[in-house]
C-alpha cells in the first residue's frame, strides 16, 4: 500500500467531508488486508488533541497519540499525529459522517496510513471502523472495534448488491489479538489462542491483576 493507499484513504476522507448527516458508504475490509497494507498498526494512547484551519475555510482535527507498542512502523514512546479533515473551530463545525471522535485517554488499536506528501502525519485506514477501542473487565483485556454511522456495500454469490450496518469485531485478548497481528505480517496462517472472534458483552468490574 504505502504511498498508493494513502493517497486512496485522503482521496476518501475528501469526498467523504461533509456535515454529519447521512451514513458514510465504505467499503469493509479484513483484519489480514488491514494489517498487512496499513503503514502503522500500534497499541496506543490518546493524548492530546487540536483543531486547526489547514487552509482558509478547511478545519482539520490533529490527534497525538503516545505509541506504548509498535506492531508495525512505529515503536514505543513514538508519538505519531493523527490527521482528520472536520472538527469544531469557533462558530465553524464540519465532520464526516462516521468518522472517529477520539477521546483524551482512549487506548485504542490504530491502523493507520501516511498522507503521501505529509508522511508525518497519518490517516485512519478506513472511515467508521478499523480503530479497536481496548476494554477491561473482569476477565483481562480484551479489544472492540469502534464503529460509526456507516454502511457497507456487499454482494451476494450472484452479484447482487445491498448496503448493511458494518459490525464490530471483538476478540477475546488484547495480548493474542496482537499476537495474531505479529503472525499476520509474518505471513503466518495461524490463530493465536484467545485472538478468535467473541459476541458477548463485556462484564465490567475489577481487572484481574
Amino acid at each position: 500500500m504505502r504511498t498508493a493507499a494513502a493517497a486512496a484513504v485522503v482521496a476518501c476522507l475528501a469526498v467523504g467531508f461533509a456535515p454529519a448527516v447521512n451514513a458514510t458508504v465504505v467499503v469493509a475490509t479484513s483484519l489480514e488486508e488491514m494489517t498487512h497494507r496499513s503503514d502503522v498498526v500500534i497499541q496506543a494512547k490518546v493524548i492530546s488533541q487540536k483543531v486547526v484551519e489547514d487552509r482558509p475555510g478547511k478545519i482539520v482535527t490533529l490527534t497525538s497519540l503516545q505509541v506504548i507498542d509498535g506492531i508495525s512502523g512505529a515503536k514505543a514512546g513514538d508519538v505519531v499525529t493523527v490527521y482528520q479533515i472536520g472538527g469544531r473551530l469557533g462558530d465553524q463545525q464540519a465532520w464526516i459522517a462516521g468518522a472517529h471522535r477520539f477521546e483524551q485517554g482512549q487506548e485504542i488499536i490504530f491502523f493507520g496510513a501516511r498522507m503521501g506528501k505529509r508522511p508525518e502525519l497519518l490517516v485512519p485506514w478506513a472511515i467508521g471502523y478499523g480503530i479497536f477501542a481496548i476494554l477491561d473487565d473482569v476477565d483481562g483485556r480484551h479489544v472492540h472495534e469502534i464503529t460509526g454511522d456507516v454502511s457497507a456495500l456487499e454482494r451476494n454469490d450472484k452479484g447482487a448488491a445491498r448496503m448493511v450496518s458494518v459490525s464490530p469485531r471483538r476478540y477475546e485478548s488484547l495480548d493474542a489479538f496482537k499476537a495474531q497481528l505479529r503472525a499476520i505480517l509474518d505471513g503466518e496462517d495461524v490463530v493465536a489462542p484467545g485472538a478468535l472472534q467473541i459476541v458477548r458483552p463485556v462484564r465490567t468490574g475489577t481487572v484481574r491483576p
